[in-house]
């Protein structure tokens, strides 16, 4: 094969993949893990849809015949898979259910805290000077204080409740995705494609949010996902802490932990150890699709670069492609 013809295969193979996006999606479906990551995701999303069609009870339906002779919970049956808890409520529909109420909270959460933070994150970064130093000084101090102890602040400062667990996460959550994005636009601000809008006239604020955050924004998708898995073991922990819904019948996963705590040594495991698998498996879903978009997403492995690799020592005419130096 001639130096044209190998020159010719490899600008066949360097052709265009069809865009960042849709090479991550390709990337994607191709990931194991994060199949599985979607599939528990996903699961949980369908059970948070259809609970009340799933549930075999309501989750605040109070059995006091279903407790044991001495007034405790009982252990999983026939009736209740799950056993029920100290007031005869059913443990697998109140599980049920608590999938609605963490998604959503841990939705909202980031929500605020990613929309936030993609505001701070951009002006910073793009308008630099002293907006940039204020902005990210103010970062600096919420980042000194842990994020727990913040939320935890937070709650009491406001009151306990839904909401203010959903605000209190959600800040907690600003700093993070403020000084990701800037520096993810720092990166790119200097890009030639940036340079040449700003040569042609373009608006700062069409720079901005046309050709910098859509370039910028691959990281900050991938922290997303992942602070959904960190919201959801926060917002357990506050309702662990006490700090969940006023109601205590709300069947949250951290507030039914909380419930369980006093009857662990009667011997009803079953009651922190079935909300806290669904803990445990809702946030491994979320940090599996975290793990899958930050390698479709990484730079380092984007392209066609394993197939022009399999194409270049297999030639379609079955005659190996020679070296560099090596006659044909």
């Amino acid at each position: 094969m001639s130096v044209a013809e190998i020159e010719a295969r490899e600008i066949q193979l360097e052709a265009p993949t069809g865009g960042l996006w849709a090479d991550a999606w390709a990337r994607l479906r191709r990931n194991p893990g994060a199949l599985a990551g979607f599939f528990l995701v996903g699961s949980f999303v369908v059970i948070a849809i259809f609970a009340s069609v799933m549930a075999p009870y309501s989750p605040t339906h109070v059995d006091l015949n279903a407790l044991s002779a001495n007034g405790l919970p009982t252990g999983p049956s026939w009736q209740h898979w799950v056993g029920v808890d100290q007031l005869g409520r059913d443990e697998f529909s109140r599980i049920l259910y608590g999938a609605r109420y963490s998604l959503v909270i841990g939705l909202v959460a980031v929500s605020s805290g990613l929309s936030l933070g993609l505001l701070f994150g951009s002006v910073a970064g793009y308008v630099g000077g002293f907006v940039d130093s204020l902005i990210m000084r103010f970062m600096d101090v919420m980042l000194a204080i842990p994020g727990l102890l913040l939320a935890i602040g937070l709650v009491a400062a406001l009151g306990q409740g839904l909401w203010q667990i959903m605000v209190a996460v959600g800040i907690t959550n600003v700093p993070i995705f403020a000084r990701l994005l800037r520096g993810s636009v720092l990166a790119q601000r200097e890009q030639d494609f940036v340079l040449a809008a700003r040569a042609v006239g373009a608006r700062r604020r069409g720079i901005l949010f046309s050709h910098i955050l859509p370039n910028a924004m691959s990281p900050v998708i991938v922290q997303g996902t992942l602070a959904m898995a960190t919201a959801i073991i926060d917002v357990a922990g506050l309702g662990f802490l006490g700090l969940g819904p006023q109601d205590p019948g709300t069947p949250e996963w951290g507030t039914m932990l909380t419930q369980a705590d006093q009857y662990l040594e009667s011997g009803a495991l079953y009651l922190a150890v079935s909300p806290g698998i669904a803990i445990v498996l809702a946030v491994l879903g979320f940090n599996m699709i975290g793990d899958g978009l930050r390698e479709a997403l990484d730079p380092k492995l984007r392209g066609r670069v394993g197939k022009f690799k399999e194409a270049k020592a297999e030639p379609p005419d079955g005659r190996l492609v020679p070296e560099v130096g090596e006659s044909a």
